[in-house]
């Protein structure tokens, strides 16, 4: 920050907590919120847009900046259009979707440009045009949605209110998801009334109905249903029954027990099932078996995108050997197989690499090998029982990047190229640092628009060693 822009924030009035003001916004910043200034001081809000002039109850207030709600839109910005959702800024999950998407695209290109400025040299670095998502709307090929009684008796069937974990939105219609997810929805919520079930009380932790988790084959057009319980008083042949009448293309239908206490859709015990319980989706030339409980990317056609951009990154001739770590259910280390020597993988869940060894077998692979384990404990172990150097790294660490000793035990593989898979760039621009000064080029970023009507952005680093 500059001088005059640090003394102009001094001499800016901060407003107090809960002030309704005024504010000019001109920009967008990772997490979603605008950025706006009043007489200087910074204000933070979520769901402005750059261009707009609007009144703003400041619920933060620190020294440098504030953070406020949106109370009412005076001036629109240009850009501006109506959101679809009739739940926009109650859900909180398509928190763009008031923004044209090219101008969105251009915000998310402009954000990992500007996070790159805490990596010393970044002028250097090229930041390759952002690659859209095929899919704008209904692209999500998972989709979790949780059972709640309201005060007035009604059972419904949503997403968790952001500023109210225990209140449940009743979502009719997701723009995210595809159309037969409704169906399948709207049944369940009618078969839960007609059956007279309670729905789960997370302050008593009793009742029946819980969650409903949906699946969706981009290849087939297949569909997947979970339905998840903390008791056994549902008659699940007659709620598979009525699922199933309304949509043809629903596979298979399942019940689990869910009596943990914590709110995560995950079954302690499948009880019955109807049908299928796995799901082929096809990324690039290769299939992948997807259960309803295992890792995979939600936006299958973008995710296809963003490997294609992670091999290009590889420089891959079929010689090479490639460890694919924090593995998953080794999507991308598959992805890239027939364009190497060898791939291994290195994932802490036991029940992923066991996904992944599935889908190598699945698509008739003799040159992988997927190990469960600590990265600290499983990489040297593996390293020992191969003879040769890792000739290709692949990472696609969680949302907060990368823990820092298993960065440099990585990095202490000196392996020629690394393409490194963030969906979050501030932290990327972070873990880039001590990859540089362990003598890596960060030769080009490549944005992917992984998550349309959201501030989300995936990206692929291509690193190479100096030599």
């Amino acid at each position: 920050m500059s001088t005059t822009t640090e003394q102009a924030q001094e001499r800016a009035p901060r407003p107090r907590k809960g002030e309704a003001v005024e504010v000019s916004f001109d920009a967008l910043a990772f997490g979603g919120a605008a950025v706006g200034r009043r007489e200087g001081f910074v204000v933070f809000t979520k769901y402005a847009a750059p261009g707009d002039r609007a009144t703003v109850r400041v619920h933060r207030a620190k020294k440098n900046y504030g953070e406020g709600e949106l109370v009412e839109v005076l001036h629109p910005a240009p850009e501006r259009i109506a959101p679809v959702c009739p739940l926009f800024t109650k859900c909180g999950g398509c928190s763009w979707q008031h923004l044209p998407i090219e101008t969105q695209r251009t915000w998310k290109e402009r954000i990992v440009r500007d996070s790159l400025r805490a990596i010393p040299g970044y002028e250097s670095i090229a930041v390759h045009p952002l690659i859209a998502s095929p899919d704008t709307w209904r692209y999500r090929n998972k989709m979790e949605f949780t059972f709640a009684r309201w005060p007035n008796g009604r059972l419904v069937a949503g997403f968790h209110r952001p500023d109210n974990w225990r209140e449940i939105l009743d979502v009719e219609n997701c723009w995210l998801a595809p159309e037969p997810m409704e169906r399948i929805l709207r049944a369940a919520v009618e078969e839960g009334v007609r059956q007279n079930l309670t729905a789960w009380n997370p302050k008593s932790h009793e009742g029946t109905l819980r969650q409903l988790v949906i699946r969706h084959s981009v290849a087939d057009d297949g569909f997947l249903a979970l339905i998840l319980t903390g008791d056994r008083a549902i008659d699940f042949n007659e709620f598979a029954d009525a699922l199933l009448r309304v949509e043809p293309r629903l596979k298979g239908v399942s019940w689990g027990l869910n009596a943990a206490q914590s709110d995560v859709a995950r079954a302690s015990d499948i009880l019955e099932s109807r049908g299928l319980t796995v799901l082929e989706e096809k990324l690039g030339d290769h299939t992948f078996r997807v259960s309803l409980a295992s890792f995979f990317q939600t936006n299958s056609r973008g995710a296809v995108k963003l490997y294609e951009v992670a091999r290009e990154a590889l420089e891959l001739t079929g010689r090479e050997r490639l460890l694919d770590a924090y593995c998953g259910t080794g999507t991308i280390g598959i992805f890239c197989a027939n364009a190497a020597k060898e791939v291994y993988g290195i994932e802490l869940v036991q029940d992923a690499v066991h996904d992944a060894r599935e889908n190598a077998a699945c698509n008739g692979l003799q040159n992988t090998m997927f190990m469960p384990g600590d990265m600290r404990v499983t990489l040297p172990a593996m390293m020992n029982s191969i003879e040769g150097r890792i000739d290709r790294l692949v990472v696609d660490p969680p949302r907060g990047g990368m823990e820092r000793k298993a960065l440099d035990q990585l990095l202490a593989l000196r392996a020629p190229r690394i393409a490194y898979v963030s969906c979050n760039p501030t932290t990327m621009a972070r873990d880039l640092v001590p990859a540089i000064e362990a003598g890596y080029t960060v030769e080009w970023i490549t944005p992917v628009d992984m998550f349309p009507q959201t501030y989300h952005v995936e990206c692929v680093a291509k690193l190479t060693l100096k030599q």
